[in-house]
């Protein structure tokens, strides 16, 4: 069988196109496989893998300890918005009791996003003990904010929900947190038992 010029050229642009693309799909694919394992070891499972669907790009390395600082950045950002958000409100709102709850609110996600700065510059320096205390610093502030809009309180912003959403970060934070622990683990005895933060809502 013979073939134009045109169609050699045709069937070589196929070729340069699609390796590139096969393994990009395969890279992501492996990626994906990692993220969803860690999904599977917190209880909102699907809401972990539907949020990690369109994150995938962020995730350029494959390896368990590759995934922890994306998540990290994840959840800043997360915590950067509600906080604004927040503080709009509380420039907003006229009622009183509700200015202080959403200050004390905002107080708290600008200290998460805090804590998740200082625990990614921790993971860049290899500081893995300080990452467990950033993060534990970042679930006492996400409860203190919870604590303001429990249940039955006047919520008119749904704040609650915005905690709730914030709230599945935290989950994949900590199970990522948590592999890239045992992943970099020398001898046991240097870094805190996870459980002691976390309970046991995942799988070991």
């Amino acid at each position: 069988m013979t073939y134009s010029l045109h169609e050699t050229m045709f069937i070589a642009l196929v070729f340069v196109f699609a390796i590139p693309f096969s393994l990009g799909h395969r890279y992501d694919s492996d990626s994906e496989t990692i993220l969803r394992d860690l999904c599977s070891q917190i209880e909102r499972s699907k809401e972990c893998i539907d949020l990690i669907k369109s994150e995938l790009g962020r995730f350029e390395d494959s390896g368990y300890n590759d995934v922890a600082g994306p998540v990290i950045d994840l959840a800043r950002e997360k915590a950067e918005q509600i906080r604004d958000m927040i503080k709009e409100l509380h420039e907003d709102s006229n009622d009183d009791k509700l200015k202080k709850k959403y200050l004390s609110c905002s107080s708290n996600y600008n200290d998460v996003s805090r804590d998740l700065d200082v625990a990614k510059k921790s993971i860049d320096s290899n500081d893995y003990q300080n990452i467990l205390e950033q993060v534990n610093d970042t679930e006492d502030e996400l409860e203190s904010c919870r604590r303001e809009f429990d249940e039955g309180a006047f919520d008119p912003a749904h704040i609650r929900d915005r905690n709730n959403e914030f709230g599945l970060y935290a989950d994949l934070l900590k199970v990522s947190i948590d592999r890239l622990l045992r992943g970099n683990e020398i001898d046991g005895s240097n870094y805190y038992d996870t459980s002691d933060y976390y309970g046991n809502n995942y799988h070991n």
